[in-house]
């Protein structure tokens, strides 16, 4: 509508977003080839069986994920949370009775909220660098992002606590 994709723009735009799709799709097959890896290996029952061992019961091991997804979030982008930790967790949640929407829900909040959360909460600089403007500091936008924070983690433990809320269920 704007007519900026002329001279030459119109290939720029084209082909940094075949360069993005294919790195996508490369992480995508990636992560199928991790999950087949660890299914073989029986990672995911070798672990089930330690957080068994240890007593920590399916709410223990929830706040353990929780906790483990936050502090990835705080280094890692939430694609790259996603492959890692779903083919290990899902499982194991599975097995403790959770049901995998509410579990895939609550997966998504604390992702989420690893990546708002300091010292190195990648939406963040995200922000930061997509305002460009000198006169606002990393501090106040991550100033800023703490009551959604809090918000987010408001619904998290209701989630938990009540798994009608992400099910629709009466």
């Amino acid at each position: 509508m704007r007519r900026s994709l002329g001279q030459g723009n119109l290939w720029r735009v084209l082909h940094e977003t075949g360069s993005v799709s294919c790195t996508i799709l490369i992480l995508l097959v990636a992560a199928a080839f991790y999950s087949r890896m660890l299914s073989v290996a029986g990672v995911p029952v070798a672990i089930a069986e330690l957080v068994r061992d240890a007593g920590l019961g399916p709410y223990g091991f929830l706040t353990l994920y929780i906790v483990i997804v936050l502090l990835l979030g705080m280094i890692l982008d939430s694609s790259s949370i996603l492959l890692i930790m779903t083919p290990v967790a899902a499982p194991i949640a599975q097995a403790f009775g959770f049901n995998m929407i509410h579990f895939g829900v609550i997966t998504v909040l604390a992702v989420e909220m690893g990546l708002l959360t300091p010292p190195f909460g990648i939406s963040v600089f995200t922000v930061k660098s997509t305002l460009n403007d000198p006169k606002v500091s990393v501090e106040s936008i991550f100033a800023g992002a703490m009551p959604f924070v809090g918000a987010m983690f408001l619904v998290l433990l209701l989630v938990c606590a009540f798994p009608w809320l992400s099910l629709a269920l009466t």
